[in-house]
């Protein structure tokens, strides 16, 4: 079992920007991929690495696939140690709430398109594995069209829940929880409609503010549902996938089946970029794992899908839970941690 060390403040503030780009960073390598396909390839993942990219011994060419499905490599253009989208926008909102002292919207949406803007490339690519949802709504904010307006339905996918935990923090510092929540909403909105993608982004918030609070494992569980209750609309035919159900069922679920294994959760959620498989699983796993959360950073990373934005999703909660826990390798790995530190700092300033 994980030591858990006793932090002060400052150091959950830190953490949960250092854990959201460690989970990001960790699970880049093999984004996509399907449990077994990391077991046959990597073995395990539990440091930063390279992009993996397979390729046959004998003559070189690259394996897109296997018999257990393709093998994708959305992060080619990264490096070990850096991340991607998912603390990409989370850096741009907390630099936000920094610089205004609070929150403003429009404000956002211009960091946002800024920092998106910083990874385009010579040829006109961005790197970073932006979601095509996230790159339509930021291109209609590069168009012109206010961040009120900007969102498109598309997904449902999980960019609110992986870039929101800045607000949380925001939240705590300034005891502005209803405005908080509020605000994770409008946030979610500059690049997503769908009702499952913006509820998660409001539902992770108010799980980073809860465990700052020092919420209990058991109230926490039954807390996801009922903030979940209030800001999931309902989902209708002109959403893709609606007939896969809600987040909301799946925060159910989660309260039912707490105490579950890991293998069952994930049969049952799965860990894909919609919002409501990946981010469930990634609060099942760090409930699941609530007194030994670097092992369970590394399970959730390990069982595959879209690792890097569950990985982002527990290590924000898990940095705000425990402060700056996550071993020294990974900390000095990150290509980015003296901004990210600064950033955790100023966040506490609020």
């Amino acid at each position: 079992m994980t030591k858990i060390m006793t932090t002060d403040l400052q150091d959950k503030y830190i953490g949960t920007l250092i854990g959201c780009a460690s989970g990001d960073a960790l699970g880049m390598p093999i984004e996509g991929w399907k449990r077994t396909q990391i077991k046959r390839y990597v073995g395990r993942v539990t440091q930063f690495m390279d992009p993996v990219i397979i390729k046959d011994d004998r003559t070189g060419l690259r394996f897109l696939k296997d018999e257990d499905g393709p093998l994708k490599c959305y992060t080619e253009d990264l490096v070990s140690g850096e991340f991607t989208d998912d603390t990409i926008l989370t850096v741009a909102l907390a630099e936000s709430i920094v610089a205004c002292s609070g929150l403003d919207i429009f404000d956002v949406g211009a960091r946002q398109l800024g920092a998106y803007e910083a990874q385009r490339q010579p040829d006109g690519s961005v790197k970073g594995g932006f979601g095509r949802t996230t790159h339509q709504g930021i291109e209609n904010l590069r168009r012109g069209i206010s961040p009120l307006e900007s969102g498109v339905i598309g997904g449902p996918g999980n960019a609110p829940a992986m870039k929101i935990s800045p607000i949380g923090l925001y939240m705590h510092a300034r005891g502005k929880y209803d405005e908080g929540l509020v605000f994770a909403e409008q946030v979610g909105r500059i690049t997503h409609l769908d009702p499952r993608s913006l509820a998660g982004g409001v539902v992770q918030a108010h799980g980073v503010y809860s465990v700052l609070q020092g919420i209990s494992r058991d109230d926490f569980v039954h807390s996801l549902a009922d903030v979940c209750l209030r800001y999931e609309k309902l989902v209708t035919p002109e959403f893709p996938l609606y007939q896969r159900g809600s987040l909301l069922s799946r925060l159910e679920w989660i309260r039912e089946h707490q105490n579950v294994s890991a293998q069952e959760a994930h049969e049952e959620l799965r860990s894909s970029s919609e919002a409501f498989c990946s981010h469930a699983f990634a609060l099942f796993m760090f409930q699941k794992y609530w007194d030994d959360p670097i092992e369970g950073m590394i399970e959730t990373v390990n069982y595959g899908g879209d690792c890097d934005t569950t990985g982002a999703i527990f290590g924000a909660l898990c940095g705000a839970k425990y402060g700056m826990i996550f071993p020294e390798k990974w900390v000095n790995g990150l290509l980015e941690k003296d901004k990210l530190i600064k950033l955790g700092e100023q966040m506490y300033q609020l």
